[in-house]
Order: structure tokens, then C-alpha cells, then sequence
């Protein structure tokens, strides 16, 4: 089964992806290019994004998109250096996470996670 997939509208989804791409990692895998949609995911045929082109969220940032990475300091500092800006430096939160939070180039909330080894949660 397909995990499945959010779909976006943005005014520029091949600059948007690009921004997924350079800083995220995320393949492109398709989209169709006679209306300039594009599908991104992790390459392992986990979740995708797909960005269509349309009006954008009222409110981007309201839409949290979660990556768990292995190591959330060591990302933080790596997008810190490639000019990604973040409304906080990495933190502990109660639900047994770490966290940093940032936004893609049309303002929807990207997090970067990690389970804390403590809270019991498989890497």
C-alpha cells in the first residue's frame, strides 16, 4: 500500500520543489507537466508532496509538515550553513521529541524531529 500523499497548491511548485530538493533531499518522481505539477517524496515510496499550481493557503504556516531525521542538531546546523532560517534553535519537547522548526519559500511550517532516546521510540 502507498502511505499517500498531501497536495499543495503554490504559485511556483518547480521552485518550491527545488527548495525541497536542494534542502531536504526529496526526489522528484513525476507530476504533469501540461499543468506544471510536480510530485516529490523520499525515494523509498513513502509519502509524497504533491505541488499543483493554484492560489496558496491563506495561512501556510498552519500546514506542519514533520521529517524525522536522525539527528535534528546535526540538520539544523548543515540547512544553518545552506542560509535556511529557523524560528528557534533545536529543543526538547514534552511528547518525547526534539525539534526545529523552519518554513519552505511559501511559508508552510517544515519541522525536523527526532524521537529523544529516553521517550522509547525506534530511530
Amino acid at each position: 500500500m502507498f502511505p499517500g500523499w498531501i497536495s499543495l497548491r503554490v504559485q511556483d511548485p518547480k521552485a518550491v520543489s527545488e527548495w525541497y530538493v536542494e534542502h531536504l533531499g526529496l526526489v522528484v518522481f513525476g507530476g504533469r507537466k501540461d499543468i506544471g505539477s510536480v510530485a516529490l517524496g523520499t525515494g523509498d515510496h513513502g509519502a509524497a508532496i504533491i505541488l499543483l499550481p493554484g492560489d496558496p493557503l491563506e495561512h501556510p504556516e498552519r500546514l506542519q509538515m514533520h521529517f524525522h531525521v536522525p539527528d535534528v542538531d546535526a540538520e539544523y546546523e548543515r540547512l544553518k550553513r545552506e542560509g535556511v532560517k529557523f524560528d528557534e534553535a533545536p529543543n526538547d519537547k514534552p511528547w518525547g521529541w526534539r525539534h526545529a522548526y523552519t518554513h519552505d519559500p511559501v511559508g508552510h511550517t517544515v519541522e525536523l524531529c527526532s524521537p529523544l532516546p529516553q521517550a522509547g521510540f525506534k530511530q
